[in-house]
This record gives structure tokens, C-alpha cells and sequence, in this order.
């Protein structure tokens, strides 16, 4: 998420979330490509969310695919910077 997020900066997330809305950043546990904090740029009807970087040289959206409920570990509510 550089240039929102560097290496080192702290993260916390709630896992208990209501409602997500585009825009939110959010921490994932992908299958292929482990945790994972990315902003959810869409939400189909069935909640998955279709997730962005910040950084051209991110993992693209189309590499992760639709993310389910059950792989979202939380909402990023606060970030401290290094």
C-alpha cells in the first residue's frame, strides 16, 4: 500500500466489522498470497470485495481475484507511521 503504508509502519485493524465501503482498507489472508492489506475498491452482492493497491507495482486486482467474507481479517481502523 506504500505510499499510504511503508515497511514499518503499524496497523490495527477490528475484526468485527459491520459494513465495509469502498474506499475502506483492509487486511486479508489470501490463499495464494498470504496477509495482504489492500482498499476495496468494489463490493458484488453476496459481499466480496474486489480489492486495490495504492502502488502501480502492487499485486494487481485481477492476480487476487473477488476476496469472500471469510478471507477478510479485519478493518483497518488505525495506522501509525514509522
Amino acid at each position: 500500500m506504500y505510499p499510504v503504508l511503508a515497511a514499518g509502519d503499524f496497523v490495527i485493524s477490528q475484526r468485527l466489522y459491520r459494513h465495509l465501503t469502498i474506499g475502506d482498507t483492509v487486511v486479508v489472508n489470501h490463499p495464494h498470497y498470504g496477509r495482504l492489506i489492500k482498499r476495496v475498491k468494489d463490493i458484488d452482492p453476496l459481499a466480496n470485495v474486489w480489492l486495490e493497491g495504492e502502488n502501480k507495482e502492487s499485486l494487481s486486482s485481477e492476480k487476487m481475484g473477488w476476496i469472500t467474507p471469510s478471507m477478510l481479517q479485519g478493518k483497518v481502523i488505525f495506522i501509525s507511521k514509522k
